[in-house]
């Protein structure tokens, strides 16, 4: 995607920028791309039950420790567990209620381990899969980038070109790359996960790479 600004004149475009004698054409372009998936970020949640919230604590500290157990070979780095929160959930008919111990906790695992964490884990009590995102490799990303960064330049190009040809310049110098405006953030796909909507790994959407670069070129 380009958007197009034409400015007719025959001053420098800024002083630190070289002078252009003729028309400066100013280009925003936009390129996307996509990464296969290296592996994913999982999201889950667990809970302690108890009559007291000392015993919800307990319950929970119980099941973390077990939890961790079954998750330490199958994850890549650090597991991240933040601080829990207890609360008191009342059920009809029982005023006192039960206080209730809950931790969300997230770590990445490699995408081929993915069955093998449904079937340790997600069988434990109080544990609920409640999120996955999709990761791409980073040595893959940053090649991805400098792929579109070439595409958006060679787009750049022939945009100018078709706008020179229109205005009857007869050439084209790139005068400036804004490089504030250059960006490219892989962007994680998270998918919620339920019981009606289960996740399965090959239809997770694939990790997205987006670059903006604002161009501006010399017509002469």
């Amino acid at each position: 995607m380009a958007a197009t600004a034409v400015v007719s004149r025959t001053a420098a475009v800024q002083a630190q920028e070289p002078p252009c004698a003729g028309t400066v054409l100013q280009l925003s372009i936009n390129e996307t791309g996509t990464l296969s998936i290296d592996r994913f970020r999982f999201h889950l949640l667990l809970n302690g039950e108890g009559d007291r919230e000392e015993a919800a604590m307990d319950q929970l500290n119980q099941r973390l420790s077990t939890l961790r157990l079954q998750l330490n070979p199958l994850v890549s780095g650090t597991l991240t567990v933040p601080s829990p929160t207890t609360s008191r959930q009342s059920s009809r008919g029982d005023d006192k209620g039960r206080f209730v111990s809950i931790v969300r906790m997230s770590g990445e695992m490699k995408k081929w381990n993915y069955n093998t964490l449904i079937q340790s884990v997600g069988r434990l009590p109080g544990v609920r899969l409640v999120g996955m995102q999709s990761i791409p490799d980073q040595d893959d990303s940053e090649t991805l980038k400098q792929s579109l960064m070439q595409a958006g330049l060679r787009r750049g190009k022939q945009e100018a070109e078709r706008t020179a040809k229109s205005i009857g310049a007869a050439r084209v110098k790139l005068i400036r790359i804004n490089r504030n405006s250059i960006g490219g953030i892989p962007r994680p796909m998270l998918k919620s996960v339920s019981e009606d909507a289960p996740f399965r790994p090959d239809e997770a959407p694939d990790p997205e790479i987006a670059v903006r670069m604002q161009l501006d070129y010399c017509l002469f």
